[in-house]
């Protein structure tokens, strides 16, 4: 109430002050609820305040933004960074009235993690046993790789082993909720780069006799590490260690060759390169015809295995190739006595030739010598 009393120009005052009744409205006092402590970057947070009234007027600190609800009794805030932020609000109630000073409201915004990753970032493809690993003591680690690579062991812990199979450029990536209880708006990406595998390549004879010396097989230059195998039937006589090895081949049937080799990136084969060939077995030729004959005859014949090319005949001394010379049959007069002897080597139809001739003895007798005894003079008388 409000009193007054007076005294007027007559000089009289009244018998009683005049009241006038006041009414004194209280003022609000706004209330703020919504998540108190909350991981940095999280949307649609929302704080509330005493609904039914008008004039509301919210504010955040510089680390939020509020994202919808300006002008009504509930907000949806953005906090952007980490630390200790606050929420106000006020607002005139349904007395017209507004609190002398606007309501505050504490939020812890807490750090999201951001993790690293560690492991190899050049590696040979189809390597196995690649580590990768992050912070420890976290929890719900989820780790995804690209579509080159698999996770074989560790998937959920902060330690996981991957295969690359495929060449080129690969990722890593890992996220997981820290000691707060957030996780990183974004998982931490590692690049990897893959390196190609060499394909060896070989080049050399396909098909060669047994027993060919000087076959040589060469792979791409300028790399490191050659490693030259060759199969049971062949035998690597120069060149391991480079990249062209020389080979003799001494045994007939199907051979291989095989290559490895560290390329420049510094990777090796998954498998040697092989190389398939065939070593072609040798003929043995065989000679028909007399082991024994008389010295001076003639027309002597020899026989080898017919259908063949290159024959090539020889005779010792003693004797003299009359015809045939070049063909698989040949004439021989011998014309002196004593142990004599024939070769003969030819290509097979294979286009082999065997690694020596064949030799074949044969004994040229002497002819003989007759002698006449008696009497080499006598008188015609005596006959009578």
């Amino acid at each position: 109430t409000v009193a007054v009393n007076y005294t007027d120009l007559n000089g009289c005052i009244a018998g009683s002050p005049s009241v006038y009744n006041v009414t004194v409205k209280p003022l609000p006092v706004p209330t703020i609820s919504g998540p108190a402590s909350i991981c940095a970057t999280t949307t649609g947070n929302v704080y509330s305040t005493e609904s039914g009234m008008t004039g509301y007027l919210w504010s955040v600190s510089s680390g939020g933004t509020i994202t919808s609800g300006i002008g009504t009794s509930s907000i949806t805030v953005t906090w952007n960074s980490s630390g200790i932020q606050t929420i106000a609000v006020n607002y005139t109630d349904l007395n017209n009235c507004t609190a002398a000073s606007p309501a505050f409201y504490n939020v812890t915004v807490k750090s999201l993690p951001v993790p690293t990753i560690s492991g190899p970032a050049s590696i040979c493809a189809t390597t196995t046993g690649n580590v990768y690993t992050t912070e420890s003591g976290m929890s719900g680690y989820l780790w995804n790789v690209s579509l080159g690579g698999t996770i074989t062991a560790g998937s959920g812990t902060n330690e996981i082993t991957v295969t690359w199979n495929s060449a080129g450029n690969q990722s890593v990536a890992v996220n997981y909720t820290n000691f707060n209880g957030c996780i990183a708006a974004s998982p931490t990406s590692y690049n990897v780069t893959v390196k190609p595998l060499p394909v060896p390549t070989i080049s050399g004879p396909a098909s060669i006799c047994a027993t060919t010396t000087g076959n040589i097989y060469t792979t791409e230059s300028g790399m490191s590490g050659y490693l030259w195998n060759v199969s049971l039937g062949g035998t690597i006589t120069a060149g391991s260690g480079t990249n062209a090895i020389t080979v003799t081949w001494n045994s007939p049937g199907n051979q291989t060759v095989a290559v490895n080799y560290t390329n420049l990136n510094g990777c090796n084969a998954v498998n040697p390169t092989i190389y398939n060939l065939v070593v072609k077995v040798l003929p043995v030729p065989t000679i028909s015809g007399p082991v024994s004959i008389c010295v001076t005859s003639t027309g002597i014949v020899y026989t080898t295995e017919p259908g063949m090319t290159g024959y090539l005949w020889n005779v010792s001394s003693g004797g003299t190739i009359t015809s045939g010379n070049g063909t698989n049959s040949i004439a021989v007069t011998w014309n002196s006595s004593g142990a004599q002897a024939i070769t003969i080597n030819y290509a097979n139809i294979n286009g082999c030739m065997a690694a020596f001739p064949t030799l074949y003895n044969v004994i040229v007798n002497p002819l003989p010598v007759p002698t006449i005894s008696g009497p080499v003079s006598i008188r015609s008388e005596e006959h009578t």
